[in-house]
């Protein structure tokens, strides 16, 4: 009898057991001796494939319509050498001829006198000329390339005295100054270069009493021609433009003869 209720009682434990609905289970205790084995978590890798549409998706989608593509437009390849600075060549000065000079004199004078009116006039004592000497056998008066009279020098070529009165100058040349006393008379002595090679000195200079200018211009030798100048400049001084008589003592009553040197002779 204790067997068939064992047996009756078992049998409604397994029917309650797979009839009735899953609850939670409780909480396992604390127990130290307890293992929970928990299963393991996988981690979520988002897929990367686009999924493809079915079938039915496929026939809702519009038609895709082909384009045509254009290729990309290629910048022409220019054949033509690459610009570089034209090259001008550095214009070369063209020499005048040289002047025409004259013929020594025989038994000419050690020195020959040079007279002319005063390059600045307004800085001059009125009715005064300059003069210069200068030795004939080194130099010589004659016209020049503009028509004024100048000293060319027998042994240089292109070397020349002119008479000079100042004018401007291009920006690009330069000009260095210097005072200097040659002989009894006071110089501004002017160096005038261009890209760094000297065209001409010019002097301006006097005795207090009249003051002119002189250029020299040279193409070789320019030490010696500027040399040679400068013992002319030496001489310089004042003469008055006007003659004056030269007074000579005579016996009263008698009218003295004037010869032709003595009548009009300049007083130095």
């Amino acid at each position: 009898m204790k067997r068939l209720t064992l047996v009756a009682f078992l049998v409604l434990f397994f029917l309650s057991a797979c009839g009735a609905p899953a609850t939670a289970a409780p909480e396992a205790p604390n127990l130290p001796f307890v293992v929970t084995i928990s299963p393991e978590a996988k981690p979520f890798k988002p897929s990367l494939k686009t999924p493809e549409p079915s079938a039915t998706e496929q026939a809702a989608l519009p038609p895709v319509q082909a384009t045509a593509t254009r290729p990309s437009p290629v910048p022409p390849t220019s054949t033509r050498p690459p610009t570089s600075t034209p090259y001008i060549p550095t214009p070369t000065e063209t020499l005048l001829p040289p002047l025409e000079l004259p013929t020594e004199r025989r038994n000419a004078p050690a020195l020959v006198a040079w007279t002319g009116l005063p390059t600045y006039p307004g800085d001059s004592d009125p009715g005064l000329l300059f003069r210069v000497d200068y030795d004939p056998d080194i130099w010589a008066q004659t016209e020049g390339n503009f028509g004024a009279i100048v000293l060319g020098n027998r042994q240089l070529e292109y070397c020349t005295i002119t008479p000079w009165e100042g004018r401007g100058l291009p920006a690009d040349w330069k000009v260095e100054h210097e005072f200097r006393t040659i002989g009894s008379a006071s110089f501004d002595v002017s160096t005038v270069a261009f890209q760094g090679m000297v065209k001409f000195v010019s002097y301006v200079g006097g005795d207090r009493r009249v003051l002119t200018g002189f250029q020299v211009t040279f193409n070789d030798q320019k030490e010696k021609c500027l040399q040679d100048a400068e013992v002319i400049f030496g001489t310089l001084r004042s003469l008055s433009a006007v003659p004056t008589m030269t007074p000579i003592s005579t016996p009263e009553g008698l009218t003295p003869p004037i010869s032709a040197g003595q009548a009009g002779t300049p007083t130095p």
